[in-house]
């Protein structure tokens, strides 16, 4: 029978190795993570730039390989992001392959490029994913993620205010003239991301995340309350209705997670009061923000919104057109005719491009890993409130993770994360430190209680202990 103190000795198993490798392996993360978010693209040609966080990539697997042949760390574990990777890299051949041949496109040199980048979520992923970082390595990634947001955000500031800082910078990061113009006449921002609703994706997760470490008391409350405040202020001047509307989401799910827990009606007296500190700041800085706040009136008539109304009733529509020519394995990249074509969906663009056949794989990208937050949360849940006190972080961690896969299910809706090259890293990477929190919850679980009647036994036992 599986006892308190059975499980105290498997909750105090659970971590990583507190070790050289495993120090070593943080760095490397907060490396990655950095240049992900704040280092911009290395330029390699004239007309192609490289993310840097994909060369800091290719230094980890070299670097790895070489210690793999030493002998010095274990080869990589197979998981299901390679198996979506796999098929998708398949069906994305495939719709290549009949585009060509039986649709007439022309295959350029660059559609190629989707054959490697197919994999890149699952290299993303792995590279976290396999790190399993401790409760303590956990705690300490959050408190290095703020140094990345918060030069982020006041990068975004400076541009708001147009100081000479922001004007050296802008050459490095900027996404294009639209980007440059939207600066200059409606001074909305947008930070290392080259786009403003770039930004406002990566504000809305951050804050959803930091959210979460106040709710479940993991950090100081002010750092996680200041941290939040920073991404809702600097998102109101992006001027990003998308972004908002995911932010509400993304705090409805927190708040759906808080009253299933203990203590839910205190954690949901103080999300409400969170809120309400986050709506003063949003309404004080977009009445001084003149043309954000325009932007943001037009959520009072959601369906007269100009950006909804041009998709609905000319983007969506060509991509429909599209769709039904080719509906199982679709055109193919086809960049000679899709370069230029926006379609402000990327479901709509996946089906298109890789039809039906690439569509399955891709949307398993996320929901591999969301089936895995889930089991883990619910075997955390079981192992009880002292097993959860102990691993405060690695329950963030999945939690914050449901709440994450979920606001980029509806971000593909009318943006971009899988096709959005300025938040891949970020994202995937997210979720493999998310994944890895589940699979320890699972795994302590499991040896905790290996039959449904051990469970059942000790949940007796600790009746009767109560009573007692």
């Amino acid at each position: 029978m599986a006892t308190s103190s059975t499980l105290n000795m498997s909750a105090h198993a659970v971590g990583a190795r507190p070790n050289w490798g495993a120090r070593l392996g943080e760095i490397g993360l907060y490396l990655i993570f950095f240049f992900a978010l704040v280092v911009p693209q290395v330029p390699a040609t004239s007309d192609l730039n490289v993310r840097s966080e994909l060369l800091v990539l290719a230094a980890f697997m070299f670097i790895f390989a070489w210690l793999l042949l030493a002998g010095l760390v274990r080869p990589l574990r197979l998981n299901g992001m390679f198996v979506a990777a796999l098929l998708f890299c398949t069906s994305v051949v495939t719709s290549m392959v009949y585009g060509t041949d039986v649709l007439h496109h022309q295959l350029l040199l660059r559609d190629y490029f989707e054959i490697p980048k197919a994999w890149l979520p699952a290299f993303y992923f792995t590279l976290t994913y396999e790190m399993e970082l401790s409760e303590g390595a956990l705690k300490r990634f959050l408190n290095f993620l703020i140094i990345p947001t918060a030069l982020i955000c006041l990068y975004a500031w400076a541009q708001h205010f147009n100081l000479n800082i922001a004007y050296e910078l802008n050459p490095y990061y900027t996404g294009g003239q639209h980007v440059d113009l939207g600066l200059e006449r409606y001074n909305r921002v947008y930070s290392t991301f080259g786009n403003p609703n770039i930004l406002g994706q990566f504000l809305s997760w951050t804050l959803v995340l930091y959210t979460s470490a106040f709710l479940f008391q993991v950090g100081t409350r002010a750092r996680n309350v200041v941290i939040a405040l920073a991404c809702m202020a600097t998102m109101v001047l992006t001027g990003s209705r998308y972004a908002l509307l995911a932010t509400a989401l993304g705090l409805i799910l927190i708040l759906c997670l808080a009253v299933s827990t203990r203590k839910a009606a205190t954690k949901s007296v103080a999300l409400f009061l969170l809120l309400g500190v986050f709506t003063y700041t949003f309404i004080s800085l977009q009445k001084s923000a003149h043309h954000q706040s325009r932007r943001f009136e037009e959520l009072r008539h959601p369906t007269e919104v100009n950006s909804l109304r041009l998709r609905l009733d000319g983007l969506w529509l060509e991509a429909e057109n599209f769709i039904t020519t080719s509906p199982i394995v679709g055109h193919g990249p086809a960049k000679q005719i899709f370069t230029g074509v926006f379609t402000d969906s990327e479901y709509l663009d996946i089906l298109k491009e890789f039809g039906i056949a690439g569509f399955i794989p891709y949307i398993c990208f996320y929901l591999w890993g969301f089936s895995y937050l889930i089991k883990g949360l619910r075997a955390g849940q079981k192992l009880g409130a002292e097993f959860e006190t102990r691993y405060a972080a690695n329950f963030l961690m999945v939690r914050a993770g449901i709440v994450i896969i979920l606001m980029a299910l509806f971000m593909n809706i009318g943006m971009f994360t899988y096709l959005n090259w300025e938040l891949m890293g970020f994202l995937w990477m997210m979720m493999g430190l998310t994944v890895r929190a589940a699979m320890r919850m699972i795994s302590t679980y499991e040896s905790t209680f290996p039959t449904a009647a051990d469970f059942r036994a000790a949940r007796q036992a600790m009746g009767l202990a109560n009573r007692i």
